[in-house]
């Protein structure tokens, strides 16, 4: 009689605060470009999915926003492990943060995998300090050093985290990449190219908002309008001869066309939407709250 296959598919949430490494791990270990990452606070603004599937295993990666701004404790009490990223160039600072050790005091039902990030920066022989320290300030099952960029540590990762993954069958069809539409993280393609050209206060009050997403001579099709918050800030997002804008839909286009494997044309709109962040209304529509 031959042995059952067993197949693993469930849900691994990524946690940390802000600037631990989060989206380039989600990167790294579904091994897809899908979360854009940058070295400006907060840019993950909601959970961002990829998944990751084997012939037997299938799980589903959960970016999440930094603890620091992300209060909404549920979707961690659902999936069936964490990993908690800690900034190995900030070690101690986060290690220590309140906010890190309330959130690993609050969760005690779902297991915790402590994963320094960045261990590049120090020799090999120094890994083996970061954890002697985890282990003695806080509760956890692994630990499991990485550095996203190079892969170090990722198969690792992988491996131990499917350990985790109930034995459910197949939740995902093959060849599902994310919970998430094209659309949804094209537009976030779109928000973070900003964050590489413009000023962070402006680029952090201009919403992305697609009002076309279609195919066009075989090439996917995208017409969004960047709602800036002040008129002074259009000038600005658009630039000499429209300069700028073209700048933010080539780093744009580029990333999102990379993400969905397939040529994609985008055309930007500036418009001024008046103190959007402060209005509830704007910030419903603009995807910020539910």
């Amino acid at each position: 009689m031959e042995n059952q296959v067993r197949e693993r598919s469930g849900y691994v949430a990524i946690a940390g605060l802000a600037n631990s490494g989060k989206s380039a791990l989600i990167n790294a270990l579904s091994g897809r470009n899908i979360s854009p990452s940058h070295i400006h606070k907060g840019t993950t603004r909601i959970p961002i999915s990829s998944i990751y599937m084997t012939e037997n295993d299938q799980v589903c990666f959960i970016d999440t926003p930094p603890l620091d701004f992300y209060e909404d404790e549920k979707l961690f009490n659902s999936v069936d492990a964490i990993c908690l990223t800690l900034n190995t160039t900030e070690f101690s600072k986060q290690l220590k943060s309140g906010v890190l050790q309330g959130f690993v005091n609050r969760i005690r039902t779902i297991p915790i995998i402590f994963v320094p990030t960045f261990i590049d920066y120090f020799p090999s022989e120094l890994h083996s300090a970061f954890v002697n320290q985890i282990s003695m300030l806080v509760n956890y099952q692994e630990i499991v050093p990485v550095c996203a960029p190079t892969g170090q540590g990722i198969k690792r990762l992988r491996k131990v985290l499917v350990e985790y993954i109930p034995e459910s069958g197949r939740l995902f069809p093959d060849g599902c990449t994310s919970l998430h539409s094209e659309r949804f993280l094209v537009s976030e393609q779109i928000r973070i190219s900003l964050f590489s050209v413009l000023p962070s206060e402006i680029a952090a009050t201009t919403a992305v908002q697609i009002e076309e997403f279609s195919i066009r001579d075989e090439k996917r099709y995208v017409r969004a309008n960047l709602h800036v918050a002040r008129h002074s800030n259009k000038g600005v997002v658009i630039g000499r001869k429209g300069t700028m804008l073209q700048n933010i839909a080539d780093i744009a286009s580029d990333g999102a066309s990379r993400m969905i494997e397939r040529p994609l044309y985008l055309d930007l709109w500036v418009k001024v939407r008046e103190a959007w962040p402060e209005n509830i209304d704007d910030l419903t529509e603009f995807g910020y709250v539910c």
